[in-house]
């Protein structure tokens, strides 16, 4: 598998991001084949899409400038937090554990960094709708077949630092299912699936960084995956109630309640 960092120009709001793709390709000198894939920074695909907040426009509540003033964050970022998480946890130091889209994020996916000073970025609208636009679009221009992944940054529990997450894809698998397969020693997987595009979402992660190094596009060429237009999106999302980490939360949520009543 090889991996390609691809630099571009500045993303702006209304950026047609698959010209911007295909150029920034075409300036790298390089070209597209049948079974790449394309992962492209989400902040990048926020921004051509008009994602950004003002904060000037946000009024905060008494809520929000509570939470602000414990835990040290903007408080109209904080309402914004409030506005868009579907669920919150708790909360750290500059960060609140929520819910946003299926995914268990920090401060629903709000981010201040590479954006003007007074403007935060939400998520795209919607990420898997984004990357199936894009693969659908660059068929069209280049009639090559592609998988596309949007790739944010989260942190994992227990461990500093930020790495890859897949937030939308498109055109390939994205799970590998080892039950009921052998290992070396004979022995029979039970519940192991391999996560295919949170793996590439880590990998072009490492490429891209998270400050200004203008390179929101990485270029993965003969990856190990089952390309395929029609794939089960909801095959990557584990229900709360077989999640080790959801279900545990919830488990304490409604205990502390229960205590407390």
């Amino acid at each position: 598998m090889i991996l390609i960092p691809v630099r571009t120009k500045l993303i702006k709001k209304g950026d047609d991001l698959t010209s911007v793709i295909l150029s920034s390709l075409r300036k790298n000198g390089l070209k597209l084949k049948d079974k790449d894939i394309l992962l492209i920074a989400s902040k990048v695909a926020s921004i051509a899409e008009g994602r950004t907040v003002k904060l000037k426009d946000v009024t905060a509540s008494l809520k929000a400038k509570e939470i602000a003033k414990e835990v040290d964050l903007d408080e109209k970022q904080v309402e914004l937090i409030l506005m868009h998480a579907e669920k919150i946890y708790g909360k750290v130091h500059k960060a609140l554990l929520t819910l946003k889209n299926g995914f268990l994020i920090a401060n629903a996916g709000i981010d201040k960094s590479n954006c003007k000073p007074d403007e935060v970025v939400l998520w795209p609208s919607n990420p898997q709708d984004s990357a199936e636009k894009i693969r659908k679009e660059i068929f069209k221009r280049t009639k090559k077949r592609v998988g596309i992944v949007i790739v944010d940054s989260r942190t994992a529990p227990l461990r500093w630092g930020t790495i890859g997450l897949a937030l939308g894809f498109s055109g390939f698998h994205p799970i590998k299912d080892y039950r009921f397969k052998k290992d070396i020693f004979g022995n029979t997987f039970q519940i192991t699936l391999q996560n295919l595009i949170d793996d590439l979402a880590c990998a072009a992660h490492l490429l891209m960084g998270e400050a200004k190094e203008k390179t929101p596009i990485v270029l993965a060429r003969d990856v190990p995956v089952k390309f395929s237009s029609k794939i089960n999106v909801n095959s990557v999302f584990i229900p709360p109630d077989k999640c080790l980490y959801m279900k545990v939360l919830n488990e304490n949520f409604k205990q502390a309640s229960s205590l407390s009543s």
